[in-house]
């Protein structure tokens, strides 16, 4: 069995390749266009316009292509918070039944144009989508699936309830696209097939552009590691809501044209099934790839509808489409998720590993971070007790200790990752307790970790457009950070390199990638988790370079290692911890020959 799905797995990237291959064939006037939405997306809807207009606005088929249409939308919104977020959401299809509802009663009972009513039902999606993603964004993934499932329950009982308003269980009718005000239904059985159409097409480059944009960027981030987006600069919560938000926006406008398709609104029409199906439409086309859910929605409207003709085998024949699928494709049909971005190495004296231009000289003087009596405490044990230390621009501090004395948990409360229990922090001055991690980012305190956080789902290229910091002049750390990815494999200069997906990095290439990018984000303070591990000898002199290069461009950093021979080379300064305190501070040619030292870190008496 397992020889035979290796086979399977071989056969399917065999082909794979050769449409790769195919379409980096075509020439180049055909191939750009073809991967433009609005050229791709417009050429796939005017299809989809002639084929109804020969089949006829009421027919089957068209009935058929145009629901294609409305799911399309609805798995593209769906997409927004559950395949770039990361979110197990199931309640689009609360979304879908608000926007149904609200423009079927708006157009049957207030006689409404279709002009107005759509906009209303995509207002009333996104308002709902804030209502319930602002608390429920706090949650887990778990917590999330919960409060947005229960939105769907929720919201077939309100159906029922409101029965004055939504009819209760004999529905709305009546629903009949006007478009003038006062009117009455027009008699072109193409009006409504084109409105569908065109916003089908609008959802469909308003999806991709938004997949394009830091916010998508940072949705996939947060998907992908959160502290590693979170030191960047990026809000979970506030990506989270908006996401939420915004996917329930495009659910509630493909539930309002629905009402229209449909003519006739009844609860059982739109219940829990629905919210699954979508998000099976969004898995199985590829969670967090642009065309995925175009071909999640496809597959999962065309091919029950194909089954029907084997009432006693469908079920059985769709169960193993979709097992085969899964155990071929576990990530979905189209796994590929990054995307181009502008080179940020393009136009740059990139490679030299000198500072950029205007970058200010080293004070020296006035210390950039300030922490006096930091203590942190979990329960009952002390990981930290009155830690002080100050770094100084274009100085390199060295943290070193045993296993346990509290040089990660140091970094964390200096960069927001924990509150401290005592103690003040200050950056320039300005006090950093209480300010959220993400916050602490903008201001200029860079982080990296001791396992890598990079984004597996991102483009090498977009990891750089992710970050924000605040008063950072633009190209700050280009060089450098460019330098990095070279010592680490990475030609800043290959547009192929650069658009690969970060999940088929090696470790050595994921670390220097990690640091690449805070270092490109131009901190005023760096904290580097055990950079050297994993790496190489040659590796290891490289990163001292750029490590140095950097602090000569004014950017103060600590460093915490174990790497003794790699500390001594490169500090300026060395603080030692042992359970939570400072236990020595000095130059980094004494460390060996402290009595102190040699017995809480060396274990030698």
């Amino acid at each position: 069995m397992s020889g035979a799905l290796r086979g399977l797995r071989a056969a399917q990237a065999g082909i794979g390749a050769r449409v790769t291959a195919a379409v980096a064939a075509l020439p180049a006037p055909i191939r750009g266009p073809l991967a433009n939405p609005w050229i791709n997306g417009l050429i796939a809807v005017l299809i989809a316009f002639a084929l109804v207009s020969f089949w006829g606005g009421g027919t089957y088929d068209s009935y058929v292509t145009l629901l294609l249409a409305v799911y399309v939308i609805a798995a593209l919104g769906l997409n927004i918070p559950a395949g770039f977020g990361g979110a197990l959401s199931l309640g689009q299809g609360a979304a879908f039944a608000v926007g149904a509802y609200v423009a079927g009663i708006l157009t049957s009972e207030l006689g409404w144009v279709i002009w107005w009513t759509l906009p209303a039902a995509l207002a009333a999606g996104f308002v709902v989508g804030l209502g319930i993603g602002a608390p429920a964004g706090r949650l887990g993934t778990i917590g999330l699936a919960m409060v947005s499932l229960g939105l769907t329950l929720v919201t077939t009982d309100l159906i029922l309830e409101l029965d004055s308003l939504t009819g209760g269980t004999a529905g709305v009718s009546g629903i009949v696209p006007i478009v003038v005000p006062g009117g009455e239904q027009t008699d072109s059985e193409l009006l409504l097939p084109a409105i569908i159409l065109a916003c089908a097409y609008l959802a469909y480059v308003a999806h991709h552009r938004i997949r394009h944009s830091r916010f998508g960027r940072a949705s996939l981030a947060v998907r992908d590691g959160e502290p590693g987006a979170i030191a960047l600069g990026v809000s979970p919560y506030r990506t989270r809501v908006l996401g939420f938000a915004l996917g329930s926006a495009f659910g509630s406008l493909a539930g309002g044209l629905f009402a229209y398709l449909s003519l006739y609104l009844t609860p059982n029409a739109l219940n829990s099934q629905l919210s699954i199906m979508l998000l099976v439409m969004v898995i199985l086309g590829g969670a967090g790839s642009v065309y995925g859910p175009l071909l999640g929605a496809l597959v999962l409207t065309l091919v029950p509808l194909e089954l029907t003709a084997f009432p006693g085998l469908n079920a059985y024949l769709y169960g193993a489409l979709l097992i085969a699928l899964m155990l071929l494709r576990p990530r979905g049909l189209l796994s590929g998720t990054s995307a181009a971005v502008p080179n940020p190495f393009a136009g740059r004296a990139a490679g030299t590993g000198e500072p950029d231009a205007g970058k200010p000289e080293p004070d020296g003087q006035a210390p950039v971070l300030v922490a006096r009596g930091v203590a942190k405490s979990f329960g009952g044990v002390r990981a930290l007790d009155g830690v002080d230390l100050e770094v100084r621009p274009g100085q390199v501090l060295g943290l070193v200790g045993p296993n346990g004395s509290g040089k990660t948990t140091l970094l964390n409360v200096l960069s927001g990752l924990y509150a401290p229990t005592a103690g003040t922090i200050t950056l320039d001055g300005e006090n950093l307790v209480g300010r959220r991690p993400h916050e602490i980012a903008r201001h200029g305190v860079g982080r990296t970790f001791q396992i890598p956080k990079t984004f597996p789902g991102l483009g090498v290229g977009e990891h750089f457009a992710l970050h924000r910091r605040a008063g950072v002049p633009a190209g700050t750390g280009a060089a450098m950070a460019a330098e990095l990815l070279r010592a680490g494999g990475i030609d800043p200069g290959d547009a192929a390199a650069m658009r690969g997906e970060g999940g088929r990095l090696s470790h050595g290439q994921l670390r220097f990638l990690e640091i690449a990018v805070a270092v490109h984000a131009g901190p005023r303070v760096l904290l580097l988790d055990e950079p050297a591990a994993g790496l190489a000898s040659a590796e290891i002199d490289k990163l001292a370079e750029c490590i140095r290069a950097l602090a000569a461009a004014g950017c103060a950093v600590i460093v915490v290692e174990h790497h003794l021979d790699f500390i001594r080379r490169l500090v300026d300064e060395v603080i030692v911890l042992d359970l939570g305190t400072v236990l020595w501070k000095g130059p980094p040619g004494e460390l060996a020959t402290a009595d102190a030292v040699r017995t809480a870190y060396l274990g030698e008496k």
